[in-house]
C-alpha cells in the first residue's frame, strides 16, 4: 500500500513539474512575442516617421520649386500678353493705312538696305498688295535697281510673310524681307517701351 502511494505522489509531482515547466515556456514565449512586437512595432514606426521625413522633405521642395517657379511664369504670361496686345494694335492701325501710307512705310524698310541692293538686278516677290506697287516700292527706294521679275508669292509663303516685298539679288547673294510682319518685329525690338507705354499706360510693369 505503501508502494502504491509513493507511485502516485511521484506521478503527482512529476506532473506537476511538467506544467510548471509547461508554464515557463509559456511565459517565457509570450514576453519573447511581446518583446518582437514590440521591435517590429517600433521599427515600424521609424520607417514610418522616415517615410513622413521624405514626403515632408519632397513637399517642402515642390513648394520651393512652386515658389520660384510662380513668377518666372508670370512674368512670360505678362511678356506674352504685351506681345499680343502690341502686336494687335499695330495689326489695326496697319490695315488703316491708305494704300499710299502703307506702301510708304514698306518703301521705308526696303530703303534701309538700299546700298547693298542699289545698282543690283532684283527679283521681287509680294504679298497683299499688287504687282505694280511691289515695284514701285522698290524702283522708288533703291537707285539704280533693276527689277527683271516681279511675281506673287505662293498661298503658303504669302500667308508666312504678310503683307509687303521680298527682294532679292538675281544671284540671291542677298534678300530682304519689308513687310509689315518685319515692321512689327522690328518695332518691338527697337521701341518697345515706348509702345508697351503708349498702348497700356506708363505703369506698365516688363
Amino acid at each position: 500500500m505503501e508502494t502504491v502511494k509513493s507511485s502516485e505522489a511521484l506521478e503527482a509531482q512529476i506532473l506537476e513539474d511538467a506544467r510548471a515547466k509547461a508554464r515557463r515556456i509559456v511565459e517565457a514565449a509570450r514576453k519573447e512575442a511581446a518583446t518582437l512586437r514590440a521591435e517590429a512595432e517600433r521599427r515600424s514606426q521609424e520607417e514610418l516617421a522616415r517615410m513622413d521625413a521624405a514626403r515632408d522633405a519632397r513637399l517642402s521642395q515642390l513648394r520651393a520649386d512652386l515658389a520660384a517657379s510662380i513668377p518666372l511664369d508670370l512674368k512670360r504670361l505678362r511678356l506674352a500678353f504685351y506681345a499680343r496686345s502690341v502686336d494687335t494694335a499695330l495689326g489695326e492701325l496697319f490695315q488703316s493705312f491708305s494704300p499710299r501710307d502703307r506702301d510708304r512705310v514698306l518703301g521705308g524698310l526696303v530703303a534701309r538696305a538700299a546700298s547693298v541692293l542699289a545698282g543690283k538686278d532684283l527679283v521681287v516677290r509680294f504679298a497683299g498688295i499688287t504687282a505694280e506697287e511691289a515695284r514701285g516700292i522698290v524702283t522708288s527706294n533703291v537707285p539704280g535697281a533693276v527689277v527683271k521679275k516681279v511675281e506673287a508669292l505662293e498661298p503658303e509663303a504669302a500667308a508666312e510673310a504678310g503683307t509687303g516685298v521680298i527682294v532679292e539679288t538675281a544671284d540671291a547673294g542677298r534678300r530682304l524681307r519689308a513687310t509689315l510682319k518685319e515692321l512689327t518685329a522690328l518695332l518691338l525690338e527697337e521701341h518697345r517701351e515706348e509702345l508697351l507705354t503708349a498702348l497700356l499706360g506708363k505703369d506698365v510693369q516688363t
